[in-house]
């Protein structure tokens, strides 16, 4: 479907969720260039949405309703975008809009219909932001025309008319937007699945929901499409040409294999590598060498680009932020913002990628997933550990019968647990902020909390005497 000049001329539309992550900016820049009657509503207040405010014209819109959202701006609408995180069947202003035939639908769904350009997807439990990033940083690098959006927190829907057939658009898809845009079919000729493990039940119900949401980046693929799957995921069923990445890929198979210090690369029958001593310190973590794997599966089994130049552009890759950022290094302690990991898994390739003693900061928001694995882990390799959130409690209770006793404490913010921290870090020791959990009623998201704990870091070290 491609949108025609005057298709929102004069509809009213409500966007449900302005947010901070750019959907919901999106969107609405899309809908009033269109001429579209706004009605924004969102539940925070005007000064949590300030940033996300300013990017908008809001004296353009046709009603601005923030701090709760009114039945009389769903019922009488003609369409209505919600955030991909709102279960539309389950919603009660979303079931008001779909009791009077009002369409629902997401930024996202928007942007594929309208979209001509070829598309890839990735996505996965953990991983996927950077090995988004990475591709894109590997394709627009070695000249492929391409763009990078999606949950990575970039919109591509105002300048959706712009793309052209030509371009490759980058898409880091969450579960939500995935099970939103199964109405769609959505065809990748590119889908990259980083790994699998249980997150988001408290969305999706049950593990089979949340795995039948991923898999639908796979289930509209072509023979000619490729997938790239991580190796335990080697039994889903997908249409594509099946490529594999990890430690233990099936011989013969098409795959990106990490086998002791390097990279194999068996495609076509033509095998290369790629040593993990020419990576960037950055990005020689296991969890980092797996991201690598997958973004390299992805670029090599449908683009030609020489490794040598593969290489030059691992070399210059710059790490997202949030993502074991290295905030600073004060007084021999490193301070490592992980505010990204919103998994028991991410948490736990954060836990081991540090050499060095380290005082973990962890909790926040529950979403009904098993942390007594990440636990176990924390008592054998943290020196102490601050807990805050909704899980706090019982991660302390956990960790607290685990085999090793490590020192702890349960506290309402996130400030007490870095004061915590760093009276209990060694000299030459880390403090980790890597919640493994979303964030929660004290924070926005993943990104308002690590900004919190960079400003921690930096009022630290500014205090500190030199």
């Amino acid at each position: 479907m491609t949108s025609s000049a005057s298709e929102f001329v004069g509809k009213r539309v409500t966007v449900m969720g302005l947010g901070r992550f750019g959907g919901g900016v999106g969107v609405v820049r899309f809908l009033l260039q269109r001429g579209a009657e706004v009605t924004l509503t969102d539940l925070q207040t005007k000064e949590q949405l300030a940033d996300s405010l300013s990017q908008i014209d809001v004296d353009q819109l046709s009603q601005l309703v923030l701090g709760e959202h009114r039945e009389v701006d769903f019922a009488n609408a003609d369409l209505v975008v919600v955030n991909p995180g709102i279960a539309i069947h389950e919603n009660r202003f979303t079931k008001v809009a779909l009791n009077r035939d009002v369409p629902v639908t997401t930024e996202m769904n928007l942007f594929w219909e309208r979209c001509r350009a070829r598309k890839m997807i990735v996505t996965g439990t953990v991983g996927k932001s950077t090995t988004t990033a990475l591709i894109h940083h590997l394709l627009s690098t070695n000249g492929v025309a391409c763009r990078v959006g999606g949950n990575i927190g970039i919109s591509l829907l105002p300048d959706v008319e712009s793309i052209s057939p030509d371009e490759w658009v980058i898409l880091e898809l969450s579960s939500f937007q995935l099970e939103h845009l199964a109405a769609l079919k959505p065809r990748a000729e590119v889908a990259v699945i980083t790994n699998f493990a249980p997150n988001h039940l408290d969305w999706h119900g049950d593990l089979d929901s949340y795995r039948t949401a991923k898999q639908q980046a796979l289930n509209w693929q072509l023979p000619e499409d490729v997938s790239v799957l991580h190796e335990s995921l080697r039994d889903w069923e997908t249409y594509g040409d099946r490529v594999l990445f990890g430690t233990e890929c099936s011989a013969g198979s098409a795959s990106v294999s990490l086998e002791q210090d390097r990279f194999v690369i068996n495609l076509a029958g033509n095998e290369q590598e790629i040593h993990f001593r020419s990576l960037p310190a950055s990005l020689n973590p296991p969890h980092q060498r797996l991201n690598i794997a997958a973004s390299v599966a992805a670029v090599c089994s449908r683009f030609s680009i020489p490794l040598n130049k593969i290489q030059q552009s691992l070399n210059s890759f710059h790490q997202l932020p949030h993502r074991l950022e290295d905030v600073a290094t004060a007084g021999g302690v490193k301070f490592l913002n992980d505010s990204k990991a919103t998994t028991p898994e991410a948490t736990l390739a954060a836990l081991h990628s540090i050499d060095s003693p380290f005082v973990l900061i962890a909790g926040g928001k529950s979403k009904n997933v098993d942390l007594s694995s990440l636990c176990q882990a924390i008592s054998k390799r943290a020196k102490a550990v601050a807990l805050i959130g909704e899980t706090g409690p019982h991660m302390a209770e956990m960790i607290s019968h685990a085999d090793r006793s490590v020192e702890l404490i349960v506290v309402e913010t996130l400030p007490e647990a870095f004061t915590w921290a760093v009276q209990r870090v060694d000299s030459e020791g880390t403090v980790l902020f890597s919640p493994a959990c979303s964030s929660g009623s004290q924070f926005a998201n993943y990104a308002q909390r690590g900004e919190v704990f960079r400003h921690l870091v930096q009022s630290h070290v500014m205090n500190l005497p030199f």
